[in-house]
């Protein structure tokens, strides 16, 4: 027997048990499963409705409509739980979508998980339970890293563009010197191409060793993150 079956054993008042047992008590009446109730968690409330609580045999429990005592005096149920981690637990029993709490500048919040992995225990909602202890999260989200270096012209002018939101482009420029040739008779067209140099080039410079300038070069090295989202990973089967 599983746990959820344990618990709904436990804790849910049986309708079998004759009402004549129990002179003094209220007569058993079904909840309203389409009546909205306000879950107090922590210092937030919720509304929320039983049909959704239906997915965690404990809320079921704690919030069951002949178990006043479970009630607050504004007729509100307290959970003392963290309502930030709640949040994610109730998306889940309401749509059946598992928690991704991913940044793209700070990355996966490790400790938000811990926490709604905690209280999807407590609840017994087994199937969250299970896609947080295998770190599912970590497939939902993946990055794919590319590098290219541009040279001279390129890294000058080439750096404008767009691009989609899920892609984060970091550019690194740093200047390096290059050794460009000079023609021996000065010629502005030859600088840097020895082969535009002819015969009047090669005997004007005789036996003397070609020349060459150092200038300094612009290159830049560009990093492309891009996030790919696994949404089928996120939707519960």
């Amino acid at each position: 027997m599983s746990d959820a079956e344990n618990v709904d054993a436990r804790y849910l008042p049986s309708p079998e048990i004759p009402a004549t047992d129990y002179p003094d008590a209220p007569p058993l009446q079904p909840p309203s499963m389409s009546k909205p109730i306000v879950l107090q968690v922590g210092e937030q409330q919720f509304l929320v409705s039983r049909d959704t609580l239906s997915g965690s045999p404990v809320l079921m429990a704690k919030t069951h409509a002949n178990w006043e005592s479970g009630k607050q005096a504004d007729g509100s149920y307290f959970l003392d739980l963290d309502p930030e981690a709640f949040k994610h637990v109730l998306r889940f029993l309401r749509h059946g979508v598992y928690p991704l709490c991913y940044d793209n500048v700070k990355g996966h919040d490790f400790a938000l998980y811990a926490v709604i992995l905690r209280q999807a225990d407590f609840l017994l909602i087994a199937k969250l339970v299970t896609w947080l202890s295998a770190r599912q999260y970590l497939k939902a989200v993946t990055v794919e890293t590319s590098a290219r270096v541009l040279e001279e012209q390129e890294a000058a002018f080439g750096l404008h563009g767009t691009s989609e939101s899920d892609t984060k482009t970091q550019y690194h420029p740093s200047w390096k010197t290059k050794k460009r040739y000079v023609c021996p008779r000065g010629i502005a067209v030859h600088y840097d191409n020895p082969g535009a140099c002819g015969h009047a080039c090669r005997k004007a410079q005789g036996d003397a060793e070609c020349v060459y300038d150092d200038c300094p070069v612009l290159s830049t090295l560009v990093v492309k993150e891009k996030t790919a989202f696994n949404r089928q990973l996120c939707i519960e089967d």
